[in-house]
């Protein structure tokens, strides 16, 4: 009798039915053929052994024995040696496996359940004849012999939470949806997460995947929250999603009142407790938001209303227009009669709680002597932390009567002695840093007393990208203090490389040019260490296209160069091949000030394929037969093979005459496709599109196209969400690199299911 965790036997029935003729009740009794229960029950008992780094294997049955497989991992890394094993076990000798992930049908039920399964990590392959079943199902059983004797590989919810945690981050500034929904299971699995932090995990995932418009239409999420205590993070997700569903396509409306009422009918009324607290985020949408909630207030507080407005240091267009919302509103000269006049310690708590602490001061001085006033300026004094205000306030403590000095809570009493502490001898301290540069000193003199990167993630959002777009030398020092770290510093700031990425290089207004030492800085971190994943690999692809993109110095865009290199040369597993193809064409097509150092790095990327060329494909080669005249070095062609499979490319899809749609916003990767598809598959229509936003022509192109491929990270932007209505329940591909290869490779696969 299978013994199977509850959720493994979902898919296992829908996988065996339909069109397999092995059907699950016969496997659960064993009413048929023992040869096939024999190519089946082993594989199931050892997924049922609750070991999360094998493989499956499963055929698909016709009533005179199997016809294919399906072969499935439950990670990128099991994937990638599962691809490779494969390969050396089965490959081109018996099947028409070519390495090649396959991508599943939505509208076939085994296929389907495999995917929700298994998401991308999916293989298919066929015998090349009928006498090569028995050759695959025999080659199957030596293979998982193998997999039996495997050593089990630590499990990765053994991982400190912490270093999931950064992976999942990772995973999302490189808009790898799967890996992310993967790592967020990982999360949940460690037992660390309650059931709000689940919560507050899921508006992450959402967010960080650019899916605002879904979490936007979450009601039930969004007010399940609403009232708790929320992270920074958190609360910036949500009211961002918000903000960009009601208030973004509308902000520049000439009538005010136009937008003050959309956001009090749509945001205000029904998502309120969101605007209690602002807790110091500064993200621009975060705080117009908050400022059209305090301008749609019966009596709007004036205080706080230039709070916000001070606090906004973004674009000038965006400064222009929260200013002209702000005059919008005239607050009453003639205070409101005494029942509705705010409590003057209800609008400094306020200001606490938007972590707005120099407002908080000046209203708590004014409200001297009262009781509260004296515990609002310790809070206030102990959160800035300042050698200016610290003695202050002490000083007031010292001089306040004796009653009240003996009224003051044990909160408070705490709260003095740290004070006092502070002005005596520096200690490890949790205090909030004011920008990149103040904790990034202090994580190398090894201030903290808890972990540096737990106070990075309460303090990033505090922090305003203005700060630095026109200040290159701090930008430069930064770099500096980060690059020449040491010992348990150098691990801190490897440990922040997704907080890096987001606050200076997935900005709207990234690439500046002042960030390119911070740039360079990035794509060392991920050569400094060693083997990479796929998403720090994409990631560091992001980093040089924002570094070419300003035109670096000469000196920057060759420490890019050796770092890159090195980073090819470290990651040569065949799984890589797209990403060294897509990164030696984003190099190709912008202006270099030194060709000796791209062209190393090119003969890094052609070693890495010579390493793998037994599983080099015919699209792959295609984009490697137009880098080769790009670099001017045809006759390293002459190194590899020029035979084409009999079941390659240009012999199995050159009567497709359908329509190929590709979405690209890097449009050069785009007309290289365009370019190789009209070569390849002759008879084929292939149109490009790179709309920011939804329009008729890509809603049109989505909806006709016979393959749609949605290439760069497709969820940042709203064009997603047309693509994905137009598209209905048909398939889209999603390649995660932007390049040519990848986007070759993923209308491939999408063939393997038309043809």
């Amino acid at each position: 009798m299978l013994s199977l965790p509850e959720r493994e036997i979902g898919w296992l029935e829908r996988f065996f039915s339909g069109r397999n003729a092995l059907h699950w009740d016969a496997i659960v009794g064993g009413s048929t053929h023992q040869a096939w229960l024999e190519q089946v029950v082993p594989w199931i008992e050892l997924q049922g052994h609750g070991r999360r780094d094998l493989p499956i294997i499963l055929p698909v049955f016709e009533k005179d024995g199997p016809t294919m497989w399906y072969a499935a991992a439950p990670n990128e890394n099991v994937s990638a040696a599962l691809g490779e094993e494969l390969m050396s076990a089965i490959g081109p000798s018996y099947s028409d496996f070519r390495g090649q992930p396959y991508a599943c049908r939505v509208d076939d039920v085994i296929e389907s359940a495999l995917r929700e399964r298994f998401g991308r990590f999916i293989y298919r392959f066929s015998p090349q004849s009928k006498s090569n079943e028995a050759d695959i199902v025999k080659a199957l059983s030596i293979y998982l012999g193998m997999l039996r004797q495997r050593p089990e590989a630590p499990d990765r919810t053994q991982q400190p939470f912490g270093k999931i945690r950064g992976d999942f981050d990772k995973a999302l500034l490189a808009g790898n949806d799967a890996a992310a929904r993967r790592l967020l299971d990982d999360l949940l699995a460690t037992g660390r997460a309650n059931a709000e932090q689940q919560k507050f995990l899921e508006i992450r995932l959402l967010a960080g995947l650019g899916l605002q418009q879904e979490l936007s239409h979450n009601d039930a999420l969004i007010k399940s929250i609403m009232d708790l205590p929320l992270p920074p993070q958190t609360l910036t997700d949500v009211v961002d999603a918000l903000y960009s569903r009601f208030i973004s396509n509308i902000e520049n409306e000439a009538n005010v009142d136009v937008v003050l009422t959309t956001f009090k009918q749509n945001i205000g009324k029904r998502f309120g407790p969101l605007f209690k607290e602002r807790k110091g985020v500064r993200q621009t949408s975060v705080l117009k938001a908050f400022l059209l909630y305090e301008l749609t207030q019966e009596v709007p507080n004036a205080t706080r209303r230039d709070a916000i407005v001070s606090a906004y240091l973004g674009d000038t267009a965006g400064k222009t227009l929260v200013q002209r919302w702000s005059s919008h509103i005239k607050v009453p000269l003639a205070q409101p009669t005494p029942p509705n006049e705010p409590d003057p310690f209800e609008v400094a708590r306020r200001a606490v709680g938007d972590e707005d602490y120099e407002s908080a001061v000046d209203l708590y001085l004014e409200l001297l002597p009262d009781i509260r006033a004296y515990s609002g300026l310790l809070r206030c004094a102990v959160e800035i932390n300042a050698s200016s205000l610290t003695p202050k306030v002490l000083g007031i403590i010292d001089d306040a009567p004796a009653e009240v000095r003996t009224t003051l809570g044990e909160r408070d009493t705490k709260r003095i002695a740290r004070l006092r502490a502070q002005t005596v001898v520096p200690t490890q301290v949790n205090i909030t840093p004011e920008g990149w540069i103040a904790w990034a000193e202090a994580v190398v003199s090894d201030q903290y007393k808890s972990p540096p990167i737990t106070i990075l993630a309460d303090s990033v959002l505090k922090w305003s990208v203005e700060d630095y777009l026109h200040e290159p030398t701090q930008c430069e020092k930064l770099a500096f203090i980060i690059g020449n770290a040491t010992g348990s510093a150098e691990q801190v700031f490897r440990d922040a490389f997704p907080y890096l990425i987001e606050f200076f290089a997935d900005q709207p207004q990234s690439p500046v040019r002042g960030f390119a030492p911070l740039y360079v800085m990035l794509i060392e971190i991920v050569a400094f260490s060693g083997s990479a994943s796929a998403d720090e690999l994409e990631l560091a692809t992001m980093l040089v296209h924002a570094l070419l993109k300003i035109a670096p110095s000469k000196d920057l865009y060759t420490d890019a160069m050796e770092a890159l290199t090195e980073i090819v040369s470290q990651n040569r597993a065949a799984s890589n091949i797209d990403w060294g193809l897509n990164l030696a064409e984003l190099l190709a097509i912008y202006p270099t000030p030194d060709s000796e150092a791209r062209l190393r790095l090119f003969m890094a990327v052609v070693e890495l394929i010579r390493r793998n060329s037994h599983r080099f494909s015919d699209s792959q080669r295609a984009v490697l037969q137009l880098l080769v005249k790009d670099y001017d070095c045809v006759q390293l062609l002459d190194g590899f093979s020029t035979t084409e499979s009999k079941t390659g490319v240009a012999d199995e899809y050159m009567n497709f005459s359908g329509l190929i749609g590709i979405y690209t916003l890097t449009e050069g990767a785009g007309l290289r496709a365009k370019q190789l598809l009209q070569k390849m598959l002759p008879k084929a229509r292939v149109e490009l599109n790179g709309d920011f936003v939804s329009t008729e022509r890509l809603r049109h192109l989505a909806a006709a196209a016979d393959v749609f491929v949605f290439a760069w990270r497709s969820s940042k932007h709203q064009a997603f969400f047309c693509v994905k209505e137009a598209r209905k329940e048909l398939p889209m591909q999603m390649p995660l690199g932007k390049g040519a290869a990848s986007i070759l490779q993923a209308v491939f696969a999408a063939l393997q299911n038309i043809a």
